[in-house]
């Protein structure tokens, strides 16, 4: 009996492992990089996503990688402007992506800008695609609050115009529940299924507040915070079989104590346990 149940127990710690779990690492704290990444040592996020949209985030993830030579890096984020040519820099967009392809990394794409024109949207992500490819290196299409593409399903739209073989899609719980899909998760996955390849979660509020410039705290908490139940999210990744990375969103965090990278890394890996020893 004893057998079997430390069976299943293995068994189920296996399944509630499948996906990666990583972090941003927004707010990370410490004087130096080398502090900041290794105040996450002893923790278990298996990887990192960050910003990669100057030259001083370069540096910052070359002093990351000298301080932890083992450092997992799933995807880094640049956002550009498609309604501002100078916006792009392609030549540091080049050195990004010959970067990621080392870490076998992903690169992030916000697509900044006003709505509606989705033919211009889709020409710049067509270049990007072709810069990234040349390294063959995936680009990922980030859906973001208050940008020319906000959320998943306007996402697929410019993948498929776009047409390249190296876009997908990611999935943020945050900017769909901001984007007024709190309850039509499954439709959203339904959708993008068949290019969704990384994912972002957090604790957030159900009742989105009115929105202000660079003020996240209704969509972007801690898990253990907030009203909304991440676990609905992780049950309909769970119903689309996603096996790709999730990331703890920690944008705006700074405030919080530095203990919640803990608490919330406990909390997920308690709630994905639940949730897979649910029955389908």
């Amino acid at each position: 009996m004893r057998r079997i149940t430390a069976l299943f127990f293995a068994t189920l710690l296996t399944a509630a492992a499948e996906n990666p779990f990583g972090l941003f690492d927004f707010n990370l704290r410490g004087k130096t990089p080398a502090e900041q990444i290794h105040s996450l040592d002893g923790i278990g996020y298996e990887g990192i996503t960050l910003p990669l949209k100057t030259p001083k985030h370069l540096q910052t993830l070359e002093a990351y990688q000298a301080a932890k030579p083992d450092l997992k890096v799933f995807a880094a984020l640049v956002g550009i402007d498609y309604s501002k040519p100078g916006d792009f820099d392609r030549e540091h967009m080049k050195k990004v992506v010959k970067t990621l392809a080392t870490y076998h990394a992903k690169l992030w794409l916000i697509l900044g800008g006003p709505k509606g024109n989705n033919e211009k949207v889709a020409a710049l992500v067509r270049e990007v695609a072709d810069i990234a490819a040349a390294e063959k290196v995936g680009v990922s299409l980030y859906p973001h609050d208050e940008n020319a593409v906000e959320s998943a399903e306007e996402a697929l739209v410019i993948l498929k115009l776009a047409d390249r073989p190296n876009l997908t899609i990611s999935v943020h719980q945050c900017h769909e529940l901001r984007a007024g899909n709190i309850d039509r998760l499954d439709a959203v996955m339904d959708a993008v299924a068949p290019y969704m390849d990384l994912v972002s979660i957090c604790g957030s509020d159900r009742k989105m507040n009115d929105k202000v410039k660079g003020n996240w705290d209704d969509a972007i908490k801690p898990l253990g915070e907030g009203d909304y139940d991440p676990k609905e999210f992780l049950r309909a990744l769970k119903r689309h079989h996603f096996t790709g990375p999730i990331i703890l969103h920690t944008f705006g965090l700074m405030k919080k104590p530095d203990s919640h990278y803990k608490t919330s890394y406990d909390l997920y890996r308690k709630m994905k346990a639940e949730v897979t020893a649910e029955p389908n």
